[in-house]
């Protein structure tokens, strides 16, 4: 059976005809891992509040060329720029979702504790972090990954990026598990000793979405990406440490998306790359091994719209996890 799969970063959309009832129903738009910990949240402190801003995007899949095709059927790749940005801008943006995180959580009933308190206790000496913004490559599916810029809020410097918060390997993820086992352990320490607990926050800023086609039984492949602002599930989410060290955390479960024009998209693929590819394709048929497709877009933001789009993102992201997490405690 074919698929296609509809992806907005980490999401993966699969049509099972025929498939029974328990799979046709819808998931909850947040998933929550161990309740018991956020269970009598009141008092919080803000431990880190993070967004990733997707800069860069490669999504690919393969054809395997069906039943006789012996694994042959071509890849198609697309590489994704986000252009016209500035950090300055998107520190602002974060800023702001932060200030309205805060807002949303006395909202609910939440008493959200001064940090100073926080940054003063004595656990936190080795929880120095990392000075922001910090570029890292992380993986986004299978066969995709993006490379992601993450900013931290003003008010929660310096970057403490927490194990798990981001999907990367190599040397730059080794000290980021250094630097968050230290921030984790620092976080916990206060915790027990105030009876505060501690939030975490990090969010995935997407500037695109791709459709892609493809799989083993297919003859053919093809990805297909258009500009689109959201917050990427499975990695967007809340953390809370809890009593006993004990963490609970609510993660979106689909993308918190809005709709709008916000992006012009222009084709980045240069002379030289197409001529190239299609010699490629034309050597790939002689061969039997199917012809691949390669393609390079920039996507640059409709003056405003970007950070306009983005600060009501982030406050729409926000009012889904802090509305959870209120009927939780």
């Amino acid at each position: 059976m074919g698929m296609r799969k509809t992806a907005t970063g980490f999401a993966v959309a699969i049509s099972l005809i025929g498939a029974a009832p328990a799979l046709s129903k819808q998931s909850e738009p947040v998933k929550v891992t161990s309740a018991n910990a956020i269970k009598g949240t009141q008092r919080v402190t803000i431990g880190q509040f993070t967004i990733g801003f997707l800069i860069e995007r490669k999504d690919s899949t393969k054809a395997g060329g069906g039943l006789m095709g012996s694994g042959f059927g071509g890849r198609s790749t697309v590489r994704s720029t986000l252009a016209g940005y500035t950090q300055a801008e998107m520190q602002e943006i974060v800023d702001a979702a932060y200030g309205d995180f805060v807002t949303q959580l006395t909202a609910a009933g939440f008493e959200v504790a001064d940090r100073t308190s926080l940054e003063a206790h004595p656990a936190m000496a080795r929880a120095r972090g990392e000075a922001g913004p910090k570029e890292m490559t992380t993986i986004t599916g299978r066969d995709d990954k993006a490379k992601v810029l993450f900013i931290g809020a003003s008010q929660t410097q310096p970057l403490r990026l927490l194990i798990g918060d981001v999907a990367a390997s190599g040397f730059g993820a080794m000290g980021m598990i250094m630097s968050g086992s230290q921030a984790a352990q620092g976080f916990a320490a206060y915790v027990k000793d105030t009876d505060t607990r501690v939030v975490n926050v990090v969010y995935y800023l997407d500037f695109a979405k791709s459709e892609e086609y493809g799989g083993w039984f297919r003859n053919s492949s093809a990805v297909q990406v258009e500009g689109v602002l959201a917050m990427m599930e499975t990695q967007s989410k809340l953390s809370i440490i809890g009593p006993n060290n004990k963490t609970g955390s609510l993660v979106l479960n689909e993308p918190v998306a809005i709709g709008g024009n916000f992006f012009r998209k222009t084709d980045a693929m240069g002379s030289g790359e197409k001529v190239s590819n299609a010699l490629g394709n034309a050597i790939g048929l002689l061969g039997g091994v199917g012809t691949n497709s390669s393609k390079k877009f920039t996507f640059t933001p409709e003056p405003g719209a970007y950070s306009a789009g983005a600060r009501q993102l982030a406050t729409e992201a926000n009012q889904v996890l802090v509305s959870k997490l209120a009927t939780l405690r």
